[in-house]
């Protein structure tokens, strides 16, 4: 519309200028175009102050008004060249319309003070002034000829010039040209200006007529602010804009050099000329304009230290971010990288209908490593191991370390569980491949749970991790070094966990505990009951009567096996007095060796019971010497030999260090583990294997006990290679206290 506009108004400029009989009408069409215009622009774009616009306005209206009174004074009234007159008065009300309408566009353009901007408009203006100065203002002073108020008017048009090219100025420099509004504007002012300093010289110099190419100016004066008004950039001029950074680009550094040249070619003219009648004015502007240029590369040093400063605080915000998001190990992610990654992309899975999957990792036996060679060669596994998850992972997964020897893998976007799946296979055959760490190669296994947003992870983070971690807990319950993938039931099975974990203190305040007891029967002789190994119940008040798979595991993890421990060698004691057994065997857990004073324990129950310290048999496990208090474990276990009690290793020959403890610590009895016993009677060699165990226990003048023995086979098996006692189903269960005796007699009326 901007340019229809502008072509419309220039032919009817072309049509001004060939008829000249027309000036009035066709000089009043041009100017009332341009105030019709920019109010049509205003309800049409309705600018965020609309005032600014009207104050615009009404400056056109003013000066097509007094060119209407001028046309009137000459053309009507036969007036020559009338000065000062009506229209003069009516004219000058056009620079301070103008020239507010700007500066409340500046205002609104610009609410923080841009000190920058306004010292580039000052040095322009000046520039300016100091031309009209010399060419206008002081040979229009010296002129004898006219009156002192043809004088004060012929200088106050230029002064408005000033005024609006300095305002117009500060619009430009402080908003930058951005938009055609502003260019329009600023090319309106120009030619204002052109046409009042053509004015202005031909008064000084000759006679004035309308209709010359003087009147040129104000024609692009009106075209140019009628289509800044029907531009759609006009809105702009009274809305904030960023800060422009006032670099050194040619669009500002030229009019600025420009301007610096003004003072010093206006000198040299005159002093060509031979006529310094201005050398005071010249020395005021030059001193003004190098002030200025100064306190303008202040600012800009200023600036430059600012933005420097700023690119400083972003660079350092920038590393903090990296390390915030980085282990500063391994150099992979973190968990709060993890945390960032994994909400988005549930949010997009969700959003676009996909899966988000993740791995979580865990180095099997890493404590060991720790504790065995040193926390050096640790960080070294961690970063090796670190160092093959990132190589094994595709692109645009992302591989973190949460935390000690633990480990995760966010899927990229668009990956299925296949691929999930698919990916912990290949981590598990990575990373079960020996480490070679300070020149010896460490055998590290990892277990791995998956989980995807598909397998009931909803729409969270925590959840996702939560049933990874489930999975990987499944994994390790399957005997590590695998991976499971995440299903409802884990979650059920995990609050059946959280259950027993929360019932374990009620049930050992409230007796929901009992002792069952399983006969260890004499092999080598008569049928012979030789004693009752204790086996721990609970009766849940809402599950029932549970064994001990069910709840140990969970006691264990949250250290309350140490006081059902202590409960059952305490009861035990008691019933083996009460009950006349010859002996009573009793699990002990790692934990309650750790935990010290085990035993000053045995000792204070065995004198409550009054049992004899050679009727208690302590069993245990390898795991005993896997812990941090090994040497205080093995003090113990002296001790406890000291005391007379009989020490049993229990699960024997699952390990892989249980021959070294035989020959290192003296053991009374050797537990053979129901593995070995299941297929002694078809598979040649679990019978090889057990008849070796069997021996060298013999050799060492321990006693064998077979667990699991279930049939009349197996039985006769164990005797024949010289096992000493047996104990299982073919016999009987546990069974509680009240029952033993009866159990006791059916065996030993018989054989078997």
């Amino acid at each position: 519309m901007a340019l229809r506009f502008a072509a419309f108004m220039a032919l009817w400029t072309v049509f001004y200028f060939s008829v000249p009989s027309l000036h009035l009408l066709t000089w009043t069409v041009i100017g009332l175009g341009g105030v019709g215009a920019v109010l049509f622009g205003v309800r049409r774009y309705r600018p965020h102050t609309p005032e600014a616009w009207y104050l615009l306005a009404g400056a056109m209206l003013t000066l097509v008004s007094g060119d209407t009174a001028y046309n009137l004074l000459t053309d009507v009234f036969g007036q020559v060249e009338p000065f000062p007159s009506v229209a003069d008065a009516i004219y000058l009300a056009t620079y301070p319309l103008a020239a507010a309408g700007v500066l409340l566009m500046v205002r609104r353009r610009s609410p923080l003070r841009d000190r920058a901007a306004l010292i580039d408009a000052l040095i322009l203006t000046t520039a300016v002034t100091l031309l009209l100065w010399v060419y206008i203002i002081t040979p229009t002073a010296d002129k004898g000829t006219q009156s002192w108020l043809s004088s004060a008017v012929s200088i106050a048009y230029p002064l408005g010039d000033v005024m609006l090219l300095a305002v117009t100025a500060r619009l430009a420099t402080g908003g930058a040209l951005r938009g055609p509004a502003v260019r329009l504007l600023l090319l309106g002012v120009v030619g204002l200006t052109g046409s009042d300093v053509a004015y202005a010289l031909v008064r000084l110099y000759g006679t004035w007529h309308v209709g010359t190419a003087a009147d040129l100016g104000w024609v692009v004066f009106y075209i140019s602010w009628g289509a800044a008004g029907l531009s759609p950039s006009m809105t702009e001029l009274t809305e904030p804009v960023a800060r422009h950074r006032h670099g050194a680009d040619s669009s500002r550094v030229i009019p600025l050099a420009v301007a610096a040249l003004v003072a010093p070619t206006v000198l040299m003219i005159e002093a060509l000329e031979q006529n310094q009648r201005d050398g005071v004015v010249i020395a005021v502007c030059s001193a003004l304009m190098f002030l200025l240029v100064l306190l303008r590369l202040y600012l800009a040093g200023r600036q430059t230290r600012e933005l420097d400063n700023r690119a400083h605080t972003r660079a350092m915000l920038r590393e903090l971010k990296y390390r915030a998001y980085r282990d500063s190990l391994t150099g992979l992610g973190n968990r709060l990288r993890f945390q960032d990654r994994a909400e988005r992309a549930l949010a997009r899975a969700e959003e676009f209908g996909g899966v988000a999957a993740m791995l979580l990792i865990d180095l099997d036996n890493f404590k060991e490593v720790n504790d065995t060679q040193g926390h050096k060669v640790g960080d070294e596994l961690l970063v090796a191991a670190a160092s093959r998850i990132a190589e094994a992972v595709r692109p645009g997964d992302l591989p973190v370390r949460l935390g000690g020897d633990e480990f995760a893998v966010l899927l990229s976007d668009g990956a299925s569980q296949k691929a999930a799946t698919a990916l912990a296979e290949r981590l598990i055959k990575v990373l079960a491949e020996p480490f070679r760490l300070s020149g010896a190669p460490v055998p590290v296994r990892a277990s791995i749970g998956v989980a995807t947003s598909a397998g009931g992870a909803g729409g969270t983070e925590e959840v996702l991790f939560r049933n990874a971690d489930l999975a990987l807990y499944a994994a390790k319950a399957d005997g590590k070094g695998t991976w499971r993938l995440f299903d409802p039931a884990l979650y059920d099975a995990a609050l059946q966990r959280l259950a027993l974990r929360t019932g374990l203190d009620r049930a050992l305040a409230v007796g929901e505990f009992e002792l069952h007891y399983q006969p260890i029967v004499d092999l080598q002789g008569p049928p012979r009951v030789a004693g009752f190994e204790a086996l721990v119940r609970w009766r849940h008040p809402k599950l029932g009567l549970l064994s001990p798979g069910n709840f140990v595991p969970v006691a264990e993890e949250t250290g309350q096996i140490t006081p059902i421990g202590a409960w059952i060698l305490r009861q035990a004691t008691v019933d083996a007095a009460a009950a006349g057994f010859g002996y009573v065997a009793v699990n002990v857990s790692p934990h309650q060796f750790s935990d010290g004073g085990f035993v000053d324990s045995v000792r204070a129950a065995l004198r409550a019971a009054g049992l004899p310290a050679h009727r208690l048999t302590v069993e245990i496990t390898e795991n005993v010497f896997l812990h941090e208090a090994t040497a205080n474990a093995l003090i113990d276990l002296q001790r406890l030999a000291l005391l007379g009690v009989r020490i049993a290793i229990d699960d024997f020959g699952t390990g892989y260090s249980s021959i070294g403890y035989l020959r290192d610590l003296k053991f009374d009895v050797i537990k053979a583990d129901k593995s070995f016993v299941d297929r002694i009677a078809d598979q040649k060699d679990h019978e090889l294997l057990l008849r070796g165990i069997v021996h060298v226990a013999r050799t060492m003048d321990i006693a064998v006990v077979a667990e699991g023995v279930e049939t009349v086979g197996q039985r006769d098996l164990l005797r024949d290679m010289g096992c000493a006692y047996a104990q299982g189903f073919l016999y009987s269960p546990a069974v509680p206290l009240a029952d033993t005796a009866g159990v006791q007699a059916t065996i030993e009326k018989g054989d078997g």
